[in-house]
């Protein structure tokens, strides 16, 4: 059966879409969240889940003005949509991977989009994107990988995060380099206290997984957890269980992980490997 849209599968619609601010609008696609930010003249993209549909068309429904795509990070589940762009903008380190699937149908899909190749843009701690009376700036933020980066949009005193802070937990065993526990932790901590000095510049912190917003009081329950667990007094889960994450690795796209362990202070919680 043909469907009206790209964007409606026999489930209905792919993505789900909501205004949490004046001109600022959340994307979902299942539980990984896109965030739209539209100013006077341009409006900006973060993140684009797998590309599922025709994203590009259902953005373009929502506003007519030239859009930025900006990655989080490089892992595809981010970054699978970029292709119905010529070009995007991402940390450093995110060119590497940002093009590799999950697998090879995901891979086949993404070559079919109309600019598998698009150009990948670097960009920096302190760049700021000027909407047209909205200016969004970039802050490094890697530990859940290296090319992380958040931003803040002081206008509407809002911090976005991706992976690197969620209700659910975030995985630090994902990195294209796995570091040992403590030195993947301290880079955190250090992330987290940086953002932690702007926090009079924002009230809500929107996370890419798990729940589209938080209270910043959730970077103090990461800072506190970091700090439990450089100590070596962190509190240890029995299992894996968390919120859409399994009790035990093993299969999966986690299987070859190693070892992992979850440890937890409030409403903070990570996931590592045991190195």
């Amino acid at each position: 059966m043909e469907y009206r849209s790209p964007n409606i599968s026999q489930q209905g619609f792919m993505y789900g879409k909501w205004m949490t601010a004046p001109n600022t609008w959340t994307i979902s696609y299942g539980n990984v969240y896109c965030y739209l930010l539209v100013g006077s003249e341009k409006a900006l993209l973060f993140d684009t889940a797998y590309g599922a549909g025709n994203l590009r068309e259902f953005v373009e429904d929502i506003t007519d003005k030239p859009v930025i795509v900006v990655n989080s990070h490089g892992h595809f589940d981010h970054t699978g949509g970029n292709p119905w762009w010529e070009e995007v903008w991402a940390g450093p380190g995110a060119e590497k991977i940002c093009k590799k699937a999950f697998g090879p149908e995901m891979q086949e899909d993404f070559n079919k989009k109309p600019y598998p190749d698009y150009t990948v843009h670097t960009v920096h701690e302190g760049h700021v994107f000027d909407l047209g009376g909205r200016q969004i700036e970039v802050f490094e933020i890697p530990a859940h990988h290296e090319s992380s980066i958040a931003l803040l949009d002081r206008g509407n005193r809002a911090l976005y995060t991706g992976d690197e802070m969620e209700a659910g937990q975030v995985l630090l065993f994902v990195r294209d380099n796995l570091l040992p526990v403590k030195e993947v932790v301290a880079k955190h901590l250090s992330n987290m206290e940086k953002l932690k000095a702007h926090s009079h510049e924002f009230d809500t912190i929107y996370p890419a997984h798990n729940g589209p917003q938080l209270d910043k009081s959730y970077l103090d329950d990461y800072i506190a957890l970091s700090q439990h667990i450089l100590a070596g007094d962190a509190q240890i889960m029995p299992d894996l269980a968390g919120f859409g994450f399994p009790p035990v690795a093993e299969g999966g796209m986690f299987g070859s992980a190693g070892e992992l362990e979850r440890a937890q202070h409030g409403g903070a919680s990570f996931v590592y490997a045991k190195l």
